[in-house]
């Protein structure tokens, strides 16, 4: 189960040159103890005096002593490694998910980012920890101990060169199964994942409209189906480690058997049965521990190509922006007269659901534009797509007549996004208000606040603006924290185009009304789309464009 990926992993092939030097290290140490301790036990059997194998039982030592420090110093190199990786990873899918340039959470399900973040990483680190010396023992240990063995007793070498191709073969059969059980698992642990994150982020909605009892069966049926994937994929993997097992096993018996009838006979001497029967089982000790952890290695390859192929796919999508930033000097402005025209765009997202197509539309300088429609009509999508988070799949987009990329950093100056539940961060009141503009005074961010209707709040702060807020210190409620982008915004004078994705959605009625009276005067003067499903916003809107199914139903003026 060695994933080719891995060799692309920093550092991997010099981890391995030195696995090999260790595991040729660790078979001549094997080899040493054994003859060494055969030849002292059988010399005593005869009556030898104890002084006079005292060579031997001494070479048995050193190379015991030998055989350790060289299995503590491949675990060692494989934890440091291992840990060195997993750091590597989990820091590269952290800048990938705040990377603006590839938003690694908008492109990919945030929960399969979640996971991989957190139960993935420890996988792939137990993976890449686990897998190198096991494959790399049955080739560099078990291959130069049958040599060995060959030297020492050919008909001994004869029955495990004979074992190793039938054990190599249910290896393969087994294997192949269990890899399949073993990505339905990993689908099923996906699909989980994404209902039981999209499950918490609307059960406000959920308790509104009494579906929370049809939600939770549906969570339970999807944790049902993931129980029942694990279940048989550690059927199949028990079922072939007690496979390999029992191979391993009667190879050994075979062996010891023949020994057994040879030394009876007197065709082979003590010393030489000894040395081929104590080398049997480490011959297939490499075997039987990579059986031992078939399972584990099934997990950890699923999640290390996840990862991979995800954080690949974001540094292709970081190349593409980094490019077309520099391909782009001239920076991106937006007029009265200027306009966006979106001729079929259309996005779908990896799960196949949602998502839009065949978008087409015009977005005409400061106008206001409501987004309606039901639940995953896509109206989320489609301000991801105008604020450039996402990028179409099929189709073109146009800024006054040519070509634009909406991912790339000259739109993003002037577009501002703001969702159903802005991020509050673990900094002072103030820090968070100047967000877009670091270096606003603190005086221009009192305006800004008080502008908004957080005087209330500022007022009742230990500290005012240089409260502590966000996680882990003074928290916001949904209304405030919405305060507070619209804050963001209003110290912005960069930002031409307005996107707000159902941005109240969350809120009582009586907070939304009083929300509204600071959010309309940041509308005038700019391009504004607005998604929602409360229709009380159309009123203050230019044009209603209705989504059904990811589709235009209809586009009407606002008279």
């Amino acid at each position: 189960m060695f994933d080719r990926n891995m060799m692309g992993l920093p550092g991997m092939r010099a981890v391995m040159a030195a696995l090999a030097v260790l595991a040729l290290l660790q078979a001549a140490a094997i080899a040493g103890q054994a003859t060494s301790l055969s030849w002292a036990i059988s010399r005593l059997w005869e009556g030898t005096a104890v002084a006079d194998v005292v060579s031997a039982i001494a070479a048995f030592a050193v190379c015991f002593v030998v055989l350790q420090l060289a299995r503590f110093a491949q675990d060692t190199v494989l934890d440091r490694y291992s840990l060195r990786q997993a750091d590597r990873l989990h820091r590269l899918i952290l800048d990938s998910t705040f990377d603006e340039r590839v938003m690694l959470s908008q492109t990919e399900s945030a929960a399969v980012v979640a996971t991989s973040a957190a139960d993935g990483i420890d996988e792939a680190q137990t993976y890449i920890r686990i897998i190198p010396p096991k494959i790399i023992g049955m080739a560099l240990v078990s291959l130069p101990l049958l040599a060995v063995e060959f030297a020492i007793d050919w008909p001994s070498g004869v029955i495990l060169a004979v074992m190793f191709p039938v054990i190599v073969f249910f290896m393969v059969l087994l294997g192949r199964q269990s890899r399949e059980r073993a990505e339905r698992q990993y689908v099923a642990y996906t699909l989980l994942s994404n209902r039981f994150m999209d499950t918490l982020r609307g059960l406000d909605v959920l308790k509104s409209f009494d579906a929370s009892k049809r939600e939770e069966r549906s969570v339970y049926s999807y944790s049902e189906r993931l129980r029942r994937a694990t279940v048989r994929t550690l059927a199949t993997a028990t079922l072939s480690s007690a496979v390999l097992d029992l191979c391993a096993t009667l190879g050994i018996a075979a062996v010891a058997m023949m020994l057994a009838f040879r030394l009876m006979d007197g065709s082979v001497e003590l010393a030489t049965g000894l040395a081929a029967l104590m080398l049997a089982p480490e011959y297939f000790a490499p075997i039987r521990s990579f059986a031992s952890d078939f399972h584990a290695s099934l997990d950890g390859k699923n999640a290390l190509s996840a990862i991979l192929g995800m954080l690949d796919r974001a540094a292709r999508k970081r190349d593409a922006a980094t490019a077309g930033d520099s391909a782009e000097q001239q920076p991106i402005s937006w007029t009265q007269s200027s306009t966006l025209a979106f001729e079929g765009v259309s996005y779908r997202y990896d799960d196949g659901a949602h998502g839009v197509h065949g978008l087409s539309f015009t977005l005409h300088g400061h106008e206001k534009v409501a987004i309606v429609g039901e639940s995953g009509a896509g109206k989320s999508t489609l301000a991801k797509l105008v604020a450039g988070f996402l990028e179409p799949a099929e189709g073109t987009v146009l800024l006054n007549a040519e070509r634009v990329d909406l991912a790339s950093r000259q739109w993003k100056e002037r577009v501002r996004i703001i969702p159903q539940h802005p991020y509050v961060f673990q900094a002072t009141l103030a820090d968070n208000i100047r967000f877009y503009c670091p270096d606003a005074t603190l005086d221009e961010v009192d305006a800004a606040a008080r502008a908004v209707g957080l005087a209330s709040l500022v007022d009742e702060l230990p500290d005012g603006l240089n409260t502590l807020v966000g996680e882990g210190a003074r928290g916001l409620s949904g209304g405030q924290a919405h305060r507070v982008a619209l804050a963001r915004i209003l110290l912005d004078d960069k930002a031409d185009v307005l996107v707000f994705d159902e941005p109240t959605a969350h809120l009582d009625i009586e907070t939304e009304l009083e929300l509204k009276q600071s959010m309309l005067p940041l509308m005038e003067g700019r391009l504004v789309l607005f998604a929602t499903h409360r229709l009380h916003w159309i009123e203050d809107m230019d044009r209603v464009i209705v989504l059904e199914h990811g589709s235009i139903a209809r586009e009407e003026a606002r008279p």
